[in-house]
């Protein structure tokens, strides 16, 4: 059976490529929400150590991308990047807690010398695109959901590096997984809010803004999401069993 999820999940990868970039919105539409609930079925079936939190941001992020591919109004926008957050904070408090990583760290100084540059690129993107953005709610929202993005990211390499102190070979792949599955995360998204909001001032979200994402979303997938979404399942999966070899 885990080998039918695995076909089954890289057969709709490359269906869901091929939907994004010959614009089949309809398909894409199917195929990304169910990626993310092959991902989940996966974890919950064969997680060594399950944890609901990750299972419960796999589904949040499956909710976001419903009402983000789905055309709707600036609310259901909104609502789904509300979900995405919720999602980056249940797995910054896995990363940061249910691991054990945190825990692990030499001092406050380290996450919070990891946690600088992550910083300087929001504030730095926030800058360039709060000109374009007149809505007082997005300007508000777009910075606090990357920072979160940020915030997984500091919990990835804590993660990664706690493996290395370790000296435990395969946590340490895993966080590196871990790593690189944060970091396509904020790539993508940043790529997504400028490509969203770096145009000429208007309060017409839906009819500029909105199409713009529908267009350009087809080139973000093809170099980030799918990483992303791999990297995402089999570091998670590995990375539960951090915990008690953390802590062993």
């Amino acid at each position: 059976m885990r080998i039918v999820l695995a076909v089954l999940f890289a057969v709709l990868s490359l269906v869901h490529l091929y939907a994004c970039y010959f614009k089949l919105n309809r398909l894409r539409a199917a195929t990304k929400p169910g990626l993310l609930l092959l991902l989940a079925v996966f974890y919950a079936a064969y997680a060594p150590l399950w944890k609901p939190t990750v299972f419960l941001a796999l589904l949040f992020g499956m909710a976001g991308d419903i009402l983000l591919i789905t055309n709707g109004r600036q609310a259901r926008f909104v609502v789904g990047a509300v979900c995405f957050s919720i999602g980056h904070i249940l797995y910054s408090y896995t990363l940061y807690y249910m691991t054990g990583a945190f825990a692990e760290s030499p001092g406050l100084w380290l996450p919070l010398a990891l946690a600088l540059p992550y910083a300087a690129a929001v504030a730095l993107v926030a800058r360039g695109l709060f000109p374009y953005i007149r809505e007082r709610h997005l300007r508000a929202l777009m910075p606090v959901y990357l920072g979160l993005v940020g915030v997984v990211n500091v919990g990835a390499w804590l993660t990664f590096l706690a493996a290395l102190r370790a000296n435990l070979q395969m946590q340490a792949f895993a966080g590196s997984l871990l790593v690189l599955g944060a970091l396509l995360f904020l790539v993508s998204d940043t790529v997504l809010a400028c490509s969203m909001f770096m145009r000429k001032p208007s309060r017409q979200f839906l009819g500029n803004a909105y199409l713009h994402f529908r267009a350009s979303a087809a080139y973000r997938r093809l170099y980030a999401v799918l990483p992303a979404i791999a990297a995402e399942g089999v570091s998670f999966y590995a990375a539960k069993q951090l915990k008690s070899a953390f802590r062993a």
